[in-house]
């Protein structure tokens, strides 16, 4: 502390590149602070640090953060304390930064920028990564053994190019110290905290049960689907509260000797209809998001679904490498090979067949649609067009056609939401009928009007299907990253940068937190800096997938970050699906 405080002293009044000389670990006693990276002038990105304290020490039980599902918890609840520290340290006019794709607290990528009137450029901004309404890993709050690291973002202080080596000292001494005092155990509300546990360990449970009981979603009862609105993700105050269908009601024994009840959803082909702005497709947006855990008061804490869950969507214009999408799409004009598909602007039916196949091949066994961005053609034929446009004349098989074969040969499950598409009640094991939000069974009534109008009988495609499985180029995929400098960077939740490489990733619902893009950046640059050989795809993200369970996001990536969100293995694949090079044999 001492010699930070000298060095600070020593170096006021001196050209900025002079802060690179404090660049070291302090003891402030309490903690230990980490300047780990400094910025290069007082326009760029701030500067990063970190603080380490001993939870043992602060007082804190080891049973709070003792099982993997615990200790996520644990440092989620930090996080958000972090975050209400650093912007009661700002006081007021903390500057949002602008927003992603869903909000709640994700309104930006970082929390706070206190520090106006303190310099030049960035000086005296402190922020942290922002969180939105999941429990998932990131990298600005880890544990290891009892020790927690928190990582955050300070603009070291210039008038000018000319270091406040006074100003400097406020911060590095007094603003951290009043952030790192609102973590301590006592002006925590461990109540809270110990709540923010259970009710993780508790959806977490409840993931385990479900699997024992064939289900690929459960819908708690009570539960608020319904968001504030398209950029606030939090819950909608009033919202009409879930409650299940008498026949779909499942009581699921927790291992804790609890009980939960709501909507079970079982494998199978489930479509969900009604009429438009009637909630299909708030319940449908609810079961995606269920892959992940959700915070105490969010409504959704006891939506989960299966972690192999996929959405699906239309994507016109993906590019697409060496794909095979025969099981949907054959005998192309010029005969256009459909087992090693490749175009620079795919269509809406192939990029959707794509799509499919490459989260199949990847694992998933529940693929989620929604009919408003579905391709119609690739979704259904009806009786006239199929008359008019011979079956040798039409490359498409509908998906109507296929997804019965999907559930048989691959168990493959499907939930379609569908308003004009009717024609799936004839292959659906369960029809849900969404009215002002309520969820009613209509299975039984559906299948009798399917009976009653059917104008021909949907003629199940039973030809054999075996997704295809990626090999990697390994001489070429370290050519994005030749760079020394290599620069990763997320524009939200649009687009992934890797040097001049631009990926769009606007149709990759799953995605929740800005942080998830830098985080698949900085995956691909670790993997594949070096020739690695030529991996299969699938095998490389399920052995990346079973290494990081029990591993820090920074300790695994070789890179210490504060701003990175742990990605399933679905969307880093379909990120790597997505770059537009030659990087599969």
């Amino acid at each position: 502390m001492r010699r930070l405080e000298r060095l600070l002293r020593d170096i006021d009044g001196r050209g900025y590149k002079a802060y690179k000389d404090i660049k070291g670990s302090y003891n402030f006693g309490s903690y230990i602070l980490n300047i780990i990276k400094v910025q290069g002038d007082p326009f760029a990105s701030p500067s990063l640090l970190s603080c380490e304290i001993d939870l043992i020490k602060e007082g804190y039980s080891k049973k709070l953060y003792d099982t993997p599902s615990k200790k996520l918890a644990f440092e989620d609840y930090f996080l958000r304390k972090l975050g209400q520290a650093i912007r009661s340290s700002a006081g007021r006019g903390v500057k949002e930064e602008r927003g992603s794709r869903e909000g709640g607290e994700q309104r930006g990528n970082r929390y706070g920028r206190p520090g106006r009137g303190m310099g030049s450029g960035k000086s005296g901004n402190i922020s942290i990564l922002k969180v939105g309404q999941e429990i998932i890993k990131r990298s600005a709050v880890e544990i290891s053994g009892d020790k927690l690291t928190f990582r955050f973002y300070l603009g070291l202080p210039a008038r000018g190019r000319t270091v406040l080596g006074r100003e400097a000292k406020t911060l590095l001494f007094d603003k951290v110290k009043g952030i790192y005092e609102g973590i301590t155990a006592k002006n925590i509300h461990l109540d809270k905290l110990e709540r923010h546990v259970k009710v993780n360990e508790r959806s977490d449970m409840v993931r385990r049960a479900m699997a024992g009981e064939g289900l690929i979603s459960f819908i708690g009862e009570g539960s608020i689907l319904a968001r504030k609105n398209s950029v606030d993700d939090r819950p909608m105050t009033d919202a009409v509260r879930f409650k299940s269908p008498g026949n779909m009601l499942v009581k699921l024994k927790l291992e804790d000797g609890t009980t939960v009840e709501g909507m079970g959803i079982k494998r199978g082909i489930t479509t969900i209809t009604g009429g438009g702005f009637h909630g299909k497709s708030t319940l449908l947006n609810a079961i995606e998001k269920g892959v992940y855990n959700h915070i105490p008061g969010d409504g959704r804490e006891l939506v989960i679904t299966t972690y192999d869950a996929v959405k699906i969507r239309a994507e016109d214009g993906r590019s697409i490498e060496k794909a095979d999408i025969s099981t949907f799409i054959n005998n192309l004009p010029h005969k256009k090979d459909t087992k090693s598909f490749t175009s620079e602007n795919a269509s809406g039916s192939t990029s959707q067949a794509c799509n499919i196949m490459e989260a199949i091949e990847l694992g998933a066994k529940l693929l989620l649609i929604d009919e408003d961005t579905s391709a119609t053609n690739f979704m259904v034929r009806d009786r006239k067009i199929q008359e008019l446009i011979s079956h040798d004349k039409e490359p498409i098989t509908p998906f109507i056609e296929k997804v019965g074969s999907l559930r048989k040969q691959l168990d493959v499950s499907t939930i379609i939401v569908v308003g004009g598409l009717g024609d799936y009640f004839s292959v659906s094991d369960n029809v849900l009928m969404l009215d002002e939000y309520r969820v009613t069974d209509i299975t039984k009534r559906a299948k009798e009007i399917d009976e009653k109008y059917r104008e021909s009988k949907i003629i199940e495609d039973e030809t054999s299907i075996v997704p295809g499985r990626k090999k990697l180029n390994g001489k070429k995929i370290p050519l994005l990253f030749n760079d020394k400098k290599c620069k990763i960077r997320g524009r939200d939740l649009d687009e992934l940068s890797i040097n001049k490489d631009v990926v769009d990733i606007r149709s990759l619902e799953q995605f929740v937190e800005n942080g998830q893009v830098p985080f698949v950046g900085e995956l691909l640059k670790r993997l594949f800096t070096k020739s690695n050989g030529n991996p299969d795809l699938r095998d490389l993200l399920d052995r990346v997938e079973d290494e990081m369970k029990d591993e820090n996001i920074c300790n695994y990536l070789r890179a210490e970050q504060g701003s990175l969100v742990f990605t399933r293995k679905y969307e880093v694949g379909a990120v790597i699906n997505r770059i537009r090079r030659e990087l599969f044999l």
